[in-house]
């Protein structure tokens, strides 16, 4: 593992505990989620599969959160970046499509979030047409795709924990304030059941 994937990767694992903390302290009871967390040996065998069972085991929210006399639950998904994968966001969404709640808080956008359903995507071509010519990602149905590109070797060189996945940036204006996270989600849960503070 290189050090620039080890330090994100330890830099996300925090967000996600101070956001968890920051839940906790909101009155929710959290629990991690995902077998990324409880069954990590699992998961590592799955790394390459594509059917669609092993997609949602693989691309779980990180964790559940639940508040309420009788509890109503929401996903949880820490994203400690400023952009989102592909698949990650097509499972979401059919996550949400089956009447799951599911809320993404982005730490690097100062903890703004929303359900995942609301959130707007920037469309690839936007975004590699602010790069220089030599160093655009090619686009495919609206998401950057490294990989494809002829410089992808040297841009994994030079950047060796870059994913390589497609990818879109997320639309700041799309995204809530963090103060209003638990009332909007009290009201989303309370809009399919009634929830007490």
């Amino acid at each position: 593992m290189s050090k620039a994937f080890t330090y994100r990767l330890t830099t996300a694992e925090k967000f996600q505990t101070e956001l968890f903390d920051a839940l906790l302290s909101m009155g929710f009871a959290v629990a991690l989620n995902g077998t990324e967390h409880t069954h990590p040996d699992f998961v590592a065998k799955l790394r390459a599969s594509t059917d669609q069972t092993s997609l949602a085991i693989r691309f779980q929210p990180d964790g559940v959160a639940c508040i309420g006399g009788i509890p109503r639950t929401v996903y949880i998904e820490a994203k400690h970046a400023v952009s989102i994968e592909r698949t990650a966001y097509e499972q979401y969404v059919k996550l949400s499509a089956a009447g799951n709640i599911l809320a993404v808080v982005f730490g690097k956008l100062d903890w703004q979030w929303n359900f995942i359903e609301c959130i707007g995507l920037i469309r690839g071509e936007e975004t590699v047409n602010s790069y220089s010519v030599a160093n655009r990602f090619p686009v495919e149905d609206g998401w950057i795709v490294p990989r494809a590109a002829q410089h992808w070797r040297t841009v994994k060189i030079g950047n060796p924990g870059a994913s390589g996945t497609p990818y879109r940036e997320i639309a700041i204006g799309s995204l809530l304030a963090w103060e209003q996270f638990k009332p909007a989600v009290i009201e989303r849960l309370s809009s399919r059941s009634i929830v007490e503070d």
